[in-house]
């Protein structure tokens, strides 16, 4: 699915519409096997990059619906707005309650932001990439016997961690956080 892009996919559907055509009231496609598939790759897409997203929820619900030159329109109309506001909108959760004292509306609004999670797992790697500039292949697989000791409890396991490391040397650890810190990254966070 790596080369598959919101731009690709709409040039695609503007091809698989210019297939359309009309017989006895309804709409069919000369090759309905190959929207077929377009339509499966496209909801794929979208519920893997726009999960909750309002538009996207849009699109799935048109797509059941009966051909039609309107729907494809708005289905495309949905791709385009895609790429120009990316960032999802999410469906507004509406919960009410009532009890004997009140009724209460609750609506909570869900956003979750792509570069929100890169920067998350941008974060872990250079932890990670810390970690394995200073420990051999041997202390890591000794770090880790330590976790699964410990039932892979890491709270229960960390005393035995520390231990570890400073069984390591104290050059080791000092080595993982000068590594961290020097990190440009890290340094402008602090």
């Amino acid at each position: 699915m790596s080369d598959i892009t919101l731009e690709s996919l709409i040039q695609e559907h503007i091809d698989l519409i210019g297939m359309m055509y009309r017989d006895s009231g309804f709409y069919y496609f000369r090759d309905h096997q190959a929207y077929e598939y377009w339509l499966a790759k496209a909801r794929r897409y979208l519920f893997a990059n726009y999960t909750n997203d309002k538009q996207v929820i849009e699109f799935d619900t048109l797509s059941r619906g009966s051909l039609s030159k309107t729907q494809q329109q708005r289905m495309l109309a949905i791709l385009r707005a895609l790429t120009i506001l990316p960032n999802p909108v999410s469906i507004a959760k509406t919960d009410t309650r009532s009890d004997a004292k009140s009724d209460m509306n609750i609506t909570i609004n869900n956003t979750n932001s792509q570069s929100q999670s890169q920067e998350q797992s941008l974060a872990v790697e250079l932890f990670i990439e810390a970690i394995k500039d200073d420990l051999t292949g041997r202390q890591i697989k000794e770090l880790k016997s330590v976790v699964a000791e410990a039932d892979n409890d890491l709270q229960k396991a960390r005393p035995n961690i520390c231990a570890k490391l400073k069984e390591f040397g104290t050059d080791v650890a000092s080595n993982i956080v000068a590594n961290l810190l020097t990190n440009p990254m890290i340094w402008g966070g602090l």
